[in-house]
């Protein structure tokens, strides 16, 4: 991703940041190792580290164990350079150095040299040498002469085309990309063809520096279909779209990246009215999104749309979503419905309120949807924070693990249900190390919304709410204890307010607490909390795993 002039952000890999945090922790970090408990979804980022190659390639960062910057970073001389400026965008805050982050930062790395430039300008001339002397007229032009290792690019002006990237271009490589280059933010606008304003079917091409202004029009922005392995979009400005969504992988898109990006303003007028950020279709493989700003849409910033109803089509495999800002979209955060191998991590996510569409939760982990990671995410302004299970039509939701997400001020205003954590249909979900505080009900499970909540493991929470847990008699199997109730706090079980001895009774709970969880700056906990919790295969410093999202001492 160009920084300016030809440098390029890099990331670190999963494994090299797990491995720098516990190297950082030395002796004092323990863990008895992250299968022993928690089952790992396989992730996009680690299993597969050829993906997000150059201009993301693998590379060191946040020794200290901090997390990664959220949200679009600003880079010169593009449509990114400057973002609206707001309090919420800003990194999420620890009060100490955490053990075992995992989320993929962005930094900068060595200027990037390129065998060949192509320049195109609206005063140029398709039938120019595309020389900075006799430069292009059309982008079209000059996709289909570039080749491996060489660069576009492209001049100020408006360009009223469709930019395809198919049959009629070349193939870049890992080692070299071909990259279109926007230079003073170009401006794209939808011109003489169908589809969406810019298509992209070959791998290893890099989209950087574009505003994409869709004029209202009912396409997509941007779609990745085929093998674009290493492709990417990076910082651009998305915006004023009428189709279903800003950008959209589908028809077996493999690698695609995007990256660094602003999009906004997708409306939908008819039908269901969803026009999303991100859509992740069935066939979709190692999809990675991350650092973008996606809000005021009238659908979620991120879904990842299942086959039900519309196909018979495998589900998307692979899907890494992090360091991202989602906020103030009609519908929801994240919604994954009937997918594989989801990575949701590191990502701030507020103010989602109940509409004519959608209940105001903030993430939504349905249907049939499987091994699904939501870790150190921070949620609030929202009417529900994190639900699990509820619509269906095959397999109910299984190999879900929610871990190290901060979920507070989730409200009932406008009819929302306040609560931070739900789980309904699905089973083996695995609740641990989570603060949830300022919310009505910290976690309601079991009440048996299409189907019961089998076997869930819930542990390590700091439940700070009027109601910390409200149970339903449908929660076979559950493995409740460790966590921290508010002092004051009430419980439900079966519908009917109990006192905290008869719900741990019923909950088959002997180790669960209550009491102030004190929480200070980032969520750092008080007494009650630092080291009490029991170990679950996470990373952690002192005597003993500390309860709640955030780790103390390291």
């Amino acid at each position: 991703m160009r920084i300016f002039k030809g440098k390029y952000l890099k990331l670190k890999t999963p494994v090299a940041s797990l491995a720098a945090s516990l190297l950082m922790l030395g002796s004092t970090a323990h863990a008895a190792g992250l299968g022993s408990f928690i089952p790992t979804p396989k992730l996009p980022g680690a299993s597969a580290p050829k993906t997000p190659t150059a201009p993301s390639t693998p590379g060191a960062s946040a020794a200290t164990g901090s997390l990664p910057p959220i949200g679009v970073q600003a880079v010169p001389d593009t449509p990114v350079a400057a973002l609206p400026s707001h309090a919420d965008h800003a990194g999420i805050v620890t009060p100490s150095p955490q053990p075992g982050i995992q989320a993929n930062a962005l930094s900068q790395a060595s200027k990037k040299s390129f065998t060949r430039e192509w320049v195109v300008s609206p005063s140029g001339n398709d039938a120019g040498d595309g020389s900075a002397a006799k430069p292009l007229k059309t982008i079209t032009k000059a996709v289909g002469l570039a080749g491996p290792g060489e660069v576009i690019r492209v001049q100020a002006g408006i360009y009223a085309e469709r930019v395809i990237i198919g049959a009629n271009a070349k193939a870049g490589t890992e080692g070299g990309k071909i990259t279109l280059q926007g230079e003073g933010s170009p401006r794209i606008i939808p011109g003489a063809g169908s589809g969406a304003m810019v298509q992209v079917r070959q791998p290893h091409w890099v989209i950087d520096g574009f505003e994409l202004d869709v004029q209202r029009q009912p396409i997509f922005g941007v779609t990745f279909e085929g093998n674009v392995a290493g492709s990417t979009l990076a910082n651009s400005d998305l915006h004023h779209g009428g189709g279903g969504a800003g950008v959209t992988t589908y028809n077996n898109a493999s690698g695609a990246i995007i990256e660094n990006n602003h999009i906004h303003d997708f409306l939908k007028t008819t039908g269901n009215q969803d026009s999303h950020g991100v859509v992740v279709q069935p066939t979709s493989k190692n999809i990675t999104v991350r650092n973008n700003d996606i809000h005021a849409n009238s659908g979620d910033s991120v879904q990842c749309l299942g086959p039900e109803g519309f196909s018979s089509l495998p589900p998307a495999n692979g899907l890494l979503v992090e360091n991202n800002h989602f906020y103030g979209n009609r519908e929801n955060a994240v919604d994954i419905k009937t997918c594989y191998g989801v990575v949701i991590r590191n990502n701030r996510m507020h103010q989602f309120r109940p509409t004519s569409t959608a209940k105001g939760d903030v993430v939504v982990i349905h249907y049939s949807a499987n091994n699904v990671m939501v870790e150190d995410n921070e949620i609030y302004d929202g009417a529900k924070g994190i639900s699990v299970g509820g619509n269906h039509e095959g397999p109910v939701p299984s190999g879900i693990v929610i871990r190290r997400n901060r979920v507070h001020d989730i409200t009932t205003a406008a009819g929302g249900e306040g609560t931070g954590i739900r789980l309904e249909n699905s089973k083996g979900t695995v609740v641990v190390n989570n603060t949830i505080t300022k919310v009505s009900t910290g976690l309601v499970l079991g009440h048996g919304t299409g189907g019961a909540t089998q076997s869930p493991v819930v542990r390590n929470n700091i439940l700070d709410g009027a109601i910390s847990v409200d149970m339903g008699a449908q929660a076979p199997g559950m493995k409740l204890g460790n966590n921290l109730f508010a002092a004051s706090g009430q419980f439900k079980s079966n519908g009917a307010v109990v006192g905290v001895e008869q719900f741990k009774t019923t909950a088959g709970d002997a180790s669960s607490a209550s009491g102030s969880a004190d929480l200070g700056e980032g969520f750092g906990p008080g007494l009650l909390a630092v080291d009490k919790g029991i170990d679950v295969g996470l990373p952690y410093c002192g005597g003993a795993p500390d309860i709640g999202a955030v780790e103390m001492g390291c």
